[in-house]
């Protein structure tokens, strides 16, 4: 027997009630220890694109212990960013979706429901709750049938403008999606913004529960021989002051505006690099915006600060991905959306004062406005340039604000993260805290 099949058929022996006393008491004990699986569903696009919730899942499930909760993931095949060195694939337990080409017409939208369905009724057995990732239909529409079969469905809600009520109810079709959305057993919202939006829309079982840290290494702090040779193998002075973007190379993480800020400050600053960590490539990410790109080079081209810029593509590797954090000085996301960034917690994790846009209820969870970094205003590049140019131009404040960064980031543990979603998963099925 493997060690899946054992794991199911205790949980079916749990089930059925192994306890012998047939007391009150007893049948009490046994709810409270009963074992729970929770099956992570995961869309077709999982682990091929550059993705924080790739990132997270992968961390979650290689960190996490539990007798009591255990997880487990179903999608297509995917590589992974955290389990090895990445530069392997990590087989996922069950083949639902095929890796092949994308489409987006009706009749292959509908097909792939029907093969979510089939999955879910096939595999009943093998969990009790089902957590989606994506408002898609088949997301939306699965809790109807995991109802009849007496599961559990959740949903984790993790970009604020696209899959929380508000914007849901916007799009196409919005009203009728909302209802679904409803008929989630229990939500988990990544900052407090969201689930405000939530609870507002009458949603049950609404747990704020912004990620924690799934790069652990950098509690220990940037290492400065890293450091050193880092910057040595990438051309970049030692004595330079290095900002660090990671994100995919997009509008909504606000790369432009990043550019243009760079671009400003690099004629009156000569010691200035950037790195940029995260696709910039349709062969790197799905939905790579040309456009944009070519017009973020140009710009940089224009002001001549393109040799002071570094552009790495997708890390995969955790350990690089480290490498890159310990290098920078600091670190810059003037995003337009968020749910609640990763990379926010990774920066403060390492010490670095953080220059982000402020997006209340979101951003200010991890960035604490002049303590451990500046928030500024959507789309302002002038207030950008300026808080940017802050840390470049004062040492002891970047060292000051990295420091109180790196205090903030502790209430980001995996610990507080794991007993939180316990909590979470139990309540919704109703069993004992």
């Amino acid at each position: 027997m493997t060690k899946r099949e054992a794991v199911a058929q205790g949980s079916v022996e749990e089930e059925q009630g192994m306890d012998m006393t047939g007391t009150a008491e007893g049948r009490r004990e046994s709810h409270r220890t009963k074992r729970l699986r929770i099956m992570h569903i995961v869309n077709s696009g999982f682990g091929r694109n550059f993705s924080g919730q790739t990132h997270y899942l992968f961390s979650l499930l290689s960190g996490w212990k539990d007798e009591d909760v255990v997880l487990d993931i179903w999608g297509s095949s995917v590589r992974p960013l955290n389990i090895g060195s990445g530069s392997t694939d990590y087989k996922l337990a069950s083949q639902l979706w095929s890796p092949g080409r994308k489409s987006s017409s009706g009749m292959d939208k509908l097909r792939g429901y029907i093969r979510q369905f089939l999955f879910l009724a096939t595999h009943a057995r093998s969990f009790d709750m089902a957590h989606f990732h994506s408002p898609g239909w088949g997301s939306l529409l699965s809790p109807l049938l995991l109802h009849l079969l007496g599961k559990k469905a959740v949903f984790t809600s993790s970009l604020y403008g696209s899959d929380n009520p508000t914007a849901v109810k916007a799009a196409k079709r919005g009203r009728l999606a909302v209802r679904f959305l409803r008929g989630f057993d229990g939500i988990v919202a990544l900052s407090p913004l969201l689930a405000e939006d939530f609870r507002a829309f009458g949603s049950k079982n609404v747990a704020c529960l912004p990620n924690f840290l799934a790069l652990p290494s950098l509690e220990r702090g940037r290492d400065a021989g890293v450091r050193e040779k880092l910057r040595t193998e990438l051309g970049i002075p030692l004595d330079a002051v290095v900002l660090l973007f990671v994100g995919a190379v997009i509008k909504r993480k606000g790369i432009d505006l990043l550019a243009e800020s760079f671009a400003r400050l690099a004629q009156g600053h000569s010691d200035l690099w950037l790195i940029a960590v995260g696709p910039n490539g349709r062969k790197e990410v799905t939905h790579h915006e040309e456009e944009l790109v070519r017009a973020v080079n140009d710009r940089l081209d224009t002001a001549c600060a393109s040799r002071r810029v570094i552009w790495t593509g997708t890390v995969r590797d955790k350990n690089a991905l480290v490498q890159y954090y310990s290098a920078a000085d600091v670190f810059v996301l003037p995003t337009r959306a968020e749910g609640l960034a990763n990379v926010l917690i990774e920066a403060s994790a390492a010490g670095l004062p953080i220059v982000a846009t402020d997006l209340p209820g979101i951003t200010d969870v991890p960035v604490a406005d002049g303590e451990t970094g500046f928030l500024v205003p959507v789309d302002d590049v002038d207030g950008l340039t300026q808080a940017i140019e802050r840390l470049v131009t004062d040492s002891t404040l970047r060292t000051k604000m990295g420091q109180a960064a790196r205090i903030r980031s502790k209430q980001f543990g995996f610990e507080d993260y794991h007993r939180g979603l316990k909590t979470f998963y139990r309540k919704v099925a109703g069993l004992s805290l």
